[in-house]
């Protein structure tokens, strides 16, 4: 039981991290609200939105692709809130989740500063995790202790850290979504909005587990049994600077397996700041000094 929820989580977070890189939905862009300037993005449209000041898909993916060149470094508050609902007969858990992460990176040499604030299902009270991800190593602080990571988890928290440090990048993605994506403006912002069918969002996250090497049988059967009911994707760039906003996934499925049903509501939100103002991390004392961690085994099957 415990091996399969891990999966279906890992699954979950897989499609999250297609949708919108790190990870995520704010209230106000959530709502529906539209606001006065609104233009599909498909091609008939291109016309219509050159006339109206307002960029199409590939003019925004070009502009924010070229101004992310220039991204030394930013800050990202995100918070990710699941629902999630396992039933078995007449036996119904719930297993509901906040986390909240605050986290700088820099992206040459890439390196990362994170707290993590986390009400998990089956502990009490919030848990706390803050990480230091650097080239000459990983640093760990939870239960009021720090830890060294191995080398091993090192490699693998930097190939997932290279998705979330070039925010702009998730823009392709759109490309592929062009027919359900429209440009809206929202203050100093534009905003990509997508209304995504299950099927379109399950391929994306198989092509995104292929090129980060994390695609197996058994990740593959459990995107093809999922039944994802609705997905919106936002994403908001700057008018004047065509950096990264923020971004927004709210997603509800559903999916059967081993005589269980399991649904899941979640809303995922993230705000981009400090676009090149942060020039360095102090890692604390204790955590340079701390013990390396080791690797756990992995359970007999």
């Amino acid at each position: 039981m415990k091996k399969w929820t891990a999966g279906i989580l890992g699954a979950i977070l897989t499609i999250s991290i297609t949708a919108c890189g790190n990870n995520e939905t704010t209230e106000n862009t959530a709502t529906g609200n539209t606001p006065a300037a609104t233009t599909e993005a498909s091609a008939p449209a291109a016309t219509e939105e050159a006339a109206t000041g307002v960029p199409t898909v590939d003019e925004l993916i070009k502009k924010s692709t070229e101004a992310g060149q220039s991204l030394k470094s930013f800050a990202m508050d995100a918070q990710i809130i699941q629902k999630i609902s396992i039933t078995q007969g007449e036996t119904t858990q719930d297993q509901n989740s906040d986390m909240k992460m605050k986290s700088e990176f820099i992206k040459n040499p890439l390196q990362m500063h994170q707290v993590v604030q986390m009400v998990v299902p089956g502990q009490e009270g919030e848990q706390t995790v803050e990480q230091y991800i650097t080239a000459d190593g990983s640093y760990s602080h939870a239960a009021g202790q720090w830890m060294k990571l191995p080398a091993e988890m090192t490699a693998q928290l930097k190939a997932t850290m290279e998705q979330s440090a070039s925010p702009e990048k998730q823009l392709e993605q759109f490309k592929t979504l062009s027919k359900e994506t429209k440009i809206t403006e929202e203050g100093d912002n534009y905003l990509l909005t997508a209304d995504v069918s299950g099927e379109n969002v399950k391929e994306l996250a198989k092509s995104f587990m292929s090129q980060s090497g994390g695609a197996d049988a058994q990740m593959t059967a459990l995107l093809d049994q999922m039944n994802i009911k609705s997905m919106k994707i936002i994403y908001a760039v700057n008018k004047e600077t065509y950096l990264p906003a923020k971004t927004n996934v709210d997603m509800v499925m559903d999916m059967a397996a081993e005589g269980q049903n399991i649904s899941l509501d979640m809303k995922m939100s993230s705000d981009i700041s400090k676009h090149n103002e942060i020039a360095d991390f102090k890692i604390p004392d204790e955590a340079l000094k701390a013990q390396e961690a080791q690797m756990p085994t992995t359970p007999q099957q």
